[in-house]
């Protein structure tokens, strides 16, 4: 049974699943991923809108990855313009955040780049992996 890992993408940086759940198929692991969402979003509906869930296969290339905002409840009672408004708008924080979060990694490969070239040693690391 293929396993898949469920990394929770916030403002804050990537949060990695480290151990993984063995699923039948990606449809399981897309019906599983709903389910933590749910439990996620349980009372922080509007704090956890722009939160994405990006799912990994067993080699841990993405399958898919999922917008919060596009599968909350408590929106239901807007009209489908304000849900489509606030949907692109967690949508581009999302985005927003993935590039502050590669500049970050490219200023620490940078300086790591910089230090060796001194001669100095220079180890960065970011989510527990080095850098650089």
């Amino acid at each position: 049974m293929p396993r898949y890992y469920f990394n929770l993408k916030k403002r804050e940086g990537t949060l990695l699943d480290p151990d993984g759940t063995d699923l039948p198929d990606e449809a399981a692991a897309r019906k599983h991923a709903l389910q933590v969402m749910r439990e996620l979003m349980h009372n922080a509906h509007v704090r956890t809108r722009a939160w994405r869930l990006a799912v990994m296969d067993q080699d841990r290339n993405p399958c898919f990855e999922l917008l919060f905002a596009s599968h909350d409840g408590s929106m239901a009672h807007f009209t489908p313009e304000l849900r489509s408004s606030i949907e692109m708008v967690c949508r581009r924080q999302a985005s927003l955040t993935d590039t502050i979060v590669d500049v970050r990694a490219t200023m620490l490969q940078l300086r790591g780049t910089l230090a060796r070239s001194d001669g100095r040693p220079y180890v960065a690391a970011e989510n527990g992996r080095e850098c650089g």
